[in-house]
């Protein structure tokens, strides 16, 4: 996949879009129609660069997500909870949130789900 930097106004609805071939799959959200993103194309607002390691993470479970037959709100927001337990722990991730606010996870059910994880959540399931 190749990653295109784009001026933050072209793409600051999502922040970043793809289109993507996954095990012989298109996927892609409806977005990317409307922002005409070439086939296996990851397009990142210009202002992310400090924060793609985030993004790309969130992406890519996405898109897994989307391959096992998930439609784009729920795919997005399993990604997120993966992102969580991945991340919760790390200042620069929560830092990229208060920058860049996402409105499939508000921010104090962000911090929520990170208490849950952080106090060792044996279920879950319920973070999904």
């Amino acid at each position: 996949m190749e990653v295109s930097y784009v001026l933050h106004q072209v793409i600051e609805d999502r922040n970043a879009c793809y289109r993507a071939v996954y095990r012989g799959k298109v996927i892609y959200p409806p977005t990317a129609d409307r922002l005409g993103i070439p086939l296996n194309e990851i397009w990142l607002s210009e202002r992310l660069r400090n924060f793609e390691e985030y993004v790309f993470f969130q992406g890519f479970r996405e898109i897994w997500y989307r391959y096992l037959g998930y439609g784009v709100g729920e795919a997005r927001i399993r990604a997120r909870v993966d992102e969580a337990l991945r991340f919760c722990n790390d200042s620069r991730w929560m830092k990229y949130f208060e920058e860049f606010p996402d409105g499939s996870v508000p921010m104090d059910c962000l911090k929520e789900m990170c208490i849950a994880i952080e106090d060792g959540t044996k279920d879950i399931d319920v973070l999904y």
